[in-house]
Formats: structure tokens, sequence, C-alpha cells
């Protein structure tokens, strides 16, 4: 069993950030995250399990909402294109750790690219009445 090493002044701010709605605590808490770690800032490709490194690091935050924070920034495009780059991963102090793998590559590269427009009913419909004009 983990020891309660837990603080008044720790247990008092999480009690404060558990008193905010869970949109205001994950906002707070994803700017805490960019300001603390560089490796979030230069949207440099994460170390797998990196939400669980975050977890132990924050423990005054809760964890679904350290999840969450880290899932929206790896939907991030500026994160997206960076995956797609390839190459190492980074931890929260901004050492290496790992590889992104080309399986990971291909998908971000996917998942970057721009989407084909489809057309509109509207344009259809102008186009259908152009035609008919002429």
């Amino acid at each position: 069993m983990k020891p309660n090493t837990e603080t008044a002044l720790g247990a008092a701010l999480k009690s404060a950030v558990q008193s905010l709605s869970k949109k205001k605590q994950t906002e707070m808490i994803a700017e805490h995250v960019y300001s603390k770690f560089e490796v979030f800032r230069q949207f440099r490709p994460l170390a797998l399990g990196i939400h669980e490194s975050l977890i132990a690091a924050l423990p005054q935050f809760d964890a679904t909402l350290i999840s969450r924070v880290v899932a929206n920034h790896c939907r991030k495009p500026r994160y997206v294109k960076s995956l797609a780059r390839g190459g190492k991963r980074f931890d929260l102090a901004g050492k290496p750790t790992g590889e992104v793998s080309a399986e990971e590559k291909k998908a971000a590269q996917l998942m970057s690219a721009p989407k084909p427009a489809a057309e509109t009913p509207a344009a259809e419909t102008i186009q259908n009445d152009q035609a008919a004009a002429e």
C-alpha cells in the first residue's frame, strides 16, 4: 500500500480543483502541462504511456482528466504532423525514449493529409441549374 504523502496544501489544492467543472479542470491541467513540460510545448512525439508518467507527476489532478489532456494534445494537427515526420519519441524530461514506428508514421501521414473537397448538394444544385439554363 502506498503511504499517504499528500501535504495539507496539496489536499486543499486538489479539493479546490475538483470543485470546478470538468471542462475548466481540463483547461487548467492543459495550461499547467504546457507551462511545465517543454516536450508538450514543442509538440514532439511523446513516449508511449506518457500519460502514466504525467499522472504520477501531477497527483493533484484527476487521472482521467490528465489522460483527456494527453488525448486532446495528440489530436492537434501540429502533433500529428510531428508524428508524421517520424523519429524519436520523448519523455517528460525531453529525453529520447523509443521511436515512432513505421505504422504510426504512416497513420499520422494519412491523418495530416488534406482531405479531398466533397461536393456539397448546394454546389450540385447550382451546377444543375446552370446546365439547364444553357
